[in-house]
């Protein structure tokens, strides 16, 4: 044996590509292919064997390979175990249980989405940690009874699929002191369920969060927790918004110190207008809203509470959406919605597609870009399709001023064309993704010869409406010739 294998960060390292010598191309037979790599690696030397036998280990999709060690219980499931094969088996007995356990311990990430062979676990005293080096758990279940099992102190990462009063008696937050990443996704009704909030509040050291609404006991703590980065308030858009768990007359937060990401989607607009409002989130990078409906009485209130967190220097990214359209939404003041935006100097991304939509003008357009220097990408999308009120040459006064901007969508008149390019030395060469919108084409040619002398890294699908295409074929026939 080669000295260097003795070496066990080597050793690991190798180990841990045998995944790359044979990838079929289907994920099972890659899975199966590896894990019989690693098997044979286990009884090739006794120095081979704690390592490999610990990534052989490592991820279980289910209960069994380690119900599979029990010497009674390896024919039903080796080669190939029926469906439903442990319908009328009994459970371990109290001596099985020690051959069941035998690398339960080897465990990093366990996926739970069958209790069909939980029943074999009776057995277990009910304070055992069955998977006590356990980093990752996946419950896909409905009933927590067997869950403790699974509740290592270690457990950093954890996704539950629906929110039962078990996981309160479980203390879930105080057994896996360690938890970090915690993902609650639950249905309908059961995301009002009291023993959400108590199940947050026992959690001390989150990075990243998301779940349903919580009150405002929940959301007092979630400000208290340093460790907090990444929050994400997530209601299924198919259920109805549930209603406010806020407490409007008791919301006093503590800094929401290191959150620099914060998303909600289907939430009430009323309730985050009021969490922005109490508040202060002053590392807060990211923002994104996806809600049922946006309106332009609820927009307003909502940017403005945005930009009284003191993210005006920190905020890099905003995406804004609603995904119902059949509200029919009246023109909403333009200009009041965007100035409340203006203060987010550090603005990188801006995405705003709500029926309340805001439809530039020039000198709306120009005051922005000089608001938003470091603009990488903006999107202003109008669903409304009404005339639009920006021209080009309003386009590229705004774009001189941001020399960054690769993505641009907005509304542009090019009906009347007010630019002369032959007279303009200017160009921008960092823009390459162009959507426009709204305008017919009086003079395709002429439009695609402006885009291309001043435009020269536009992609060549570039992306128009159908009535657009002419220009498409125009900029095309420019790209080639000038190659």
């Amino acid at each position: 044996m080669h000295q260097a294998l003795l070496v066990p960060e080597v050793l690991l390292d190798v180990f841990a590509h045998v995944n790359q010598i044979d990838k079929p191309s289907n994920t099972r037979e890659r899975s199966l292919s590896s894990r019989q790599s690693l098997a044979a690696l286990a009884t090739t030397c006794k120095t081979f064997y704690e390592p490999a036998m610990d990534l052989l280990w490592a991820e279980m999709s289910d209960l069994r390979p380690l119900l599979g060690c029990v010497v009674r219980l390896h024919p039903m499931i080796y080669p190939r175990a029926q469906k439903s094969w442990s319908r009328g088996i009994d459970p371990l007995s109290k001596s099985e249980c020690s051959q069941f356990l035998r690398h339960s311990a080897r465990v990093r990430s366990m996926s739970v989405s069958s209790d069909d062979d939980f029943h074999f676990l009776y057995a277990l005293p009910f304070d055992a940690c069955v998977f006590p080096q356990l980093l990752s758990l996946s419950w896909m279940v409905v009933f927590t009874r067997f869950l403790h099992f699974f509740l290592s102190p270690t457990l950093r990462n954890c996704y539950i699929a629906l929110v039962q009063p078990g996981l309160v008696r479980e203390a879930i937050g105080t057994r896996c002191a360690a938890l970090e990443d915690f993902d609650i996704v639950t249905l309908g009704t059961m995301a009002q369920d009291a023993h959400l909030s108590e199940i947050v509040r026992s959690c001390k050291a989150l990075i990243r969060l998301q779940c349903p609404p919580l009150d405002s006991a929940a959301w007092k703590h979630l400000s208290t927790v340093p460790s907090l980065v990444n929050l994400s308030i997530h209601q299924e858009s198919f259920f109805p918004c549930p209603p406010s768990r806020l407490d409007m007359h008791n919301l006093s937060f503590a800094t929401f110190l290191n959150v620099t990401a914060l998303r909600f989607c289907c939430t009430s607009i009323p309730d985050i207008t009021a969490i922005l409002q109490h508040s202060e989130f002053p590392s807060l990078k990211e923002f994104e809203l996806v809600a049922h409906v946006l309106l332009g009485a609820e927009a307003q209130p909502l940017f403005l509470a945005l930009s009284q967190g003191k993210t005006c220097h920190t905020l890099e990214h905003i995406s804004i959406s609603d995904d119902y359209t059949e509200v029919e939404e009246p023109p909403v003041n333009s200009l009041a919605m965007t100035r409340e935006l203006l203060c987010f100097t550090q603005l990188r991304t801006l995405d705003i597609s709500v029926r309340c939509s805001i439809d530039p003008d020039n000198d709306l357009l120009l005051e922005a870009m000089i608001s938003w220097p470091h603009l990488r990408s903006l999107r202003l999308c109008d669903p409304h399709r009404r005339p639009p009120k920006v021209t080009l040459r309003g386009l590229f006064a705004a774009l001189r001023l941001c020399p960054h901007l690769h993505t641009l969508l907005v509304g542009v008149d090019v009906m009347n064309i007010d630019i002369d390019p032959k007279a303009e030395s200017f160009q921008h060469t960092s823009l390459k993704k162009l959507v426009v919108y709204s305008s017919p084409v009086a003079d395709a040619e002429a439009v695609a010869r402006i885009i291309f002398s001043m435009l020269p890294n536009i992609q060549p699908n570039i992306r128009f409406p159908d009535f657009w295409e002419d220009v498409n074929t125009h900029l095309k026939s420019l790209k080639s010739s000038s190659l």
